[in-house]
């Protein structure tokens, strides 16, 4: 929710002036909604989840991306890879909500039981090894290309098994995340735990859930609670272009972090120096994820497109095991204050969406306090041409 507090020069291309919201066909037609799949999202490192998630042995991760349902599984080595969730044979799901915790050393197709190892390779096909011509290794996973950066999974489907040119020249994830890697340490991503997450189903475009992140310009209207633990004019912005844009709020002098009673929830991150024990930093990660950085924990926001018209968010409480390991931890206070906050912000992200369905709706121009959601619709702009 980070947004600026000084006047920017107007004559900078960071500057909203002059710049409208985007256009109403952006926001609804499928047809853009497609090209956004092909130019954005099969481009693009999504964020899928946080290393802790994936068990080590014989569980599985689920989760959906770009319109495909993937698995996510740690082979023999502890690598972790990403599969499509369907079986070379004739589609059928492999891992479903049922057996996704206990899928063993092999992944089996209820089906017709083609059975595959951790790499992907298959590894049995009843009644087809004595097919003529037909090769095992020929129907291996579908695999997307799979990285982590200080414990957070992404995915990018652009370089998978494939080995597309185009992918190869572009960035790494670490190339892609680098404008946050000095923070990277300071927030202990790699040591932090997922402790509770929530999932909402929200009727409006991923974008307008973007802008909405990107501004505190709402704030004092929709957030009464939020805007008194972080004043909305104490925020500013250390990135204010590119797919990564945001920066730190200071919270007010008798609050800790963002809970109910604005007192710390957790222990304090142990790397963070003073600054940061008096800040939350709130950033977008174009086009999959929020981060917003507490003194005692750290909130991500996963943005899942459902459709032109619905989004879904898996909202995820990250915790040091400086918190968790404590008996009398309780994550309540942080968690129902976001779940306000959230709900909040999903009430009037799908007004904005309903708005703008009327066929006389214009774009209309952005304030100055909204210089992140210019900068993420030219980001957005750039990536479709």
């Amino acid at each position: 929710m980070a947004d600026i507090s000084s006047k920017p020069d107007e004559t900078s291309q960071r500057s909203a002036k002059g710049q409208l919201a985007l256009e109403r066909k952006y926001v609804m037609t499928d047809s853009v909604f497609e090209l956004e799949t092909q130019k954005v999202f099969a481009n693009q490192w999504v964020y899928v989840c946080h290393e802790t998630e994936i068990c080590e042995s014989s569980g599985c991760h689920r989760v959906n991306s770009c319109g495909s349902h993937l698995i996510l599984v740690r082979d023999q080595s502890n690598v972790i890879r990403a599969f499509h969730n369907f079986c070379r044979h004739r589609g059928s799901a492999l891992v479903t909500d049922q057996n996704c915790g206990s899928v063993g050393q092999r992944i089996q197709c209820p089906y017709h039981a083609w059975t595959y190892d951790r790499k992907g390779e298959l590894v049995s096909a009843p009644n087809m090894m004595d097919q003529m011509g037909f090769e095992k290794k020929e129907y291996g996973l579908k695999q997307v290309e799979c990285s982590s950066w200080h414990g957070l999974i992404f995915i990018r489907f652009h370089h998978d098994s494939t080995g597309d040119s185009k992918a190869t020249e572009s960035q790494s994830l670490d190339q892609f995340m680098a404008p946050l890697g000095q923070h990277a340490a300071d927030w202990s991503f790699a040591e932090l735990k997922v402790t509770r997450s929530i999932e909402y189903d929200v009727a409006a475009n991923w974008k307008l859930i973007f802008q909405n992140y990107s501004e505190c310009y709402h704030c004092p209207t929709v957030h009464p609670a939020l805007n008194r633990l972080t004043p909305f004019k104490g925020a500013s912005n250390d990135i204010d272009e590119g797919p990564i844009l945001g920066g730190p709020m200071k919270l007010a002098d008798d609050s800790e972090t963002m809970s109910n009673d604005g007192m710390a929830v957790g222990a304090i991150l142990p790397n963070l120096d003073e600054r940061q024990k008096r800040a939350v930093a709130y950033y977008t990660v174009f086009p999959s994820f929020f981060l917003s950085a507490h003194p005692d924990y750290v909130l991500i926001h996963r943005i899942e497109r459902v459709s032109v018209d619905s989004t879904k968010v898996v909202c995820q409480f990250l915790f040091h095991p400086n918190s968790t390991e404590r008996p009398e931890f309780d994550p309540g206070a942080a968690v129902e204050f976001w779940d306000l906050t959230n709900r909040q912000d999903w009430e009037v992200c799908e007004l904005a969406h309903r708005g703008i369905t009327d066929l006389k709706y214009e774009p209309g121009p952005y304030s100055d306090l909204e210089s992140v959601v210019a900068a993420f619709d030219r980001h957005y702009r750039s990536c479709l041409s």
